[in-house]
């Protein structure tokens, strides 16, 4: 006989504490006898369109300067000077410095923006304007 599957319970962050997002979650929550413990994990997904933006600025900048090849050359230059490294070793003991993934599956929505804010000041300060302040929304 097949393992039966329980029912997953959707509460959502308030000022007020976790609230449940619907009367069904509600139900659930209340029939869960105290001391029931939980494992919360965020549903929030990453924007779409702040990632479009992201990229736009950074394709953006390459055009605009020149002083990257590529789009992916600067996001990797970001990613170091930002600090979203990891020390790694080769098996001769050496050790070299991998940058961080920024994939949805890697960073949550909040790491992302934090990261973002972060690299978009870091490129502010190296080219001299805010790469973000040229783009429109049809741009990005």
């Amino acid at each position: 006989m097949a393992k039966k599957e329980k029912s997953l319970i959707i509460v959502r962050k308030t000022p007020r504490g976790l609230q449940p997002v619907s009367s069904f979650d509600a139900e659930m929550l209340l029939a869960a006898p105290l001391g029931t413990e939980f494992n919360l994990a965020s549903l929030t997904k990453r924007s779409l369109p702040q990632h479009r933006t992201y990229w736009k600025a950074l394709s953006e900048v390459v055009k605009a300067t020149e002083q990257w090849p590529t789009k992916e050359h600067l996001h990797d230059a970001l990613k170091r000077v930002c600090g979203f490294v990891d020390i790694r070793h080769n098996l001769d003991g050496s050790s070299y410095i991998a940058t961080d993934s920024t994939s949805f599956e890697a960073m949550g929505p909040d790491e992302f923006k934090a990261y973002m804010d972060i690299a978009m000041k870091k490129l502010a300060e190296t080219i001299g304007y805010d790469p973000l302040a040229f783009l429109t929304d049809e741009a990005a």
